[in-house]
């Protein structure tokens, strides 16, 4: 999850450098940032809902 959400942050980070234009705009730097931050989105997501999952069986076992 930690890994996903870092993903995606650096992801963002390089696409708002090519907004303001602090970073030169190549087309194989926009869709590999673009590229990063829907695996880190995807990869985040996977690893809230393993954590939700085990969490519940945990709780189902506890009672």
């Amino acid at each position: 999850m930690i890994v996903g959400g870092a993903m995606l942050l650096v992801g963002w980070v390089i696409l708002m450098g090519i907004v303001v234009e602090v970073i030169p705009a190549h087309i194989v730097l926009s869709l590999s940032a673009y590229a990063l931050t829907l695996i880190g989105f995807m990869v985040g997501m996977m690893g809230a809902i393993a954590k939700i999952r085990i969490q519940r069986s945990r709780d189902k076992f506890d009672i």
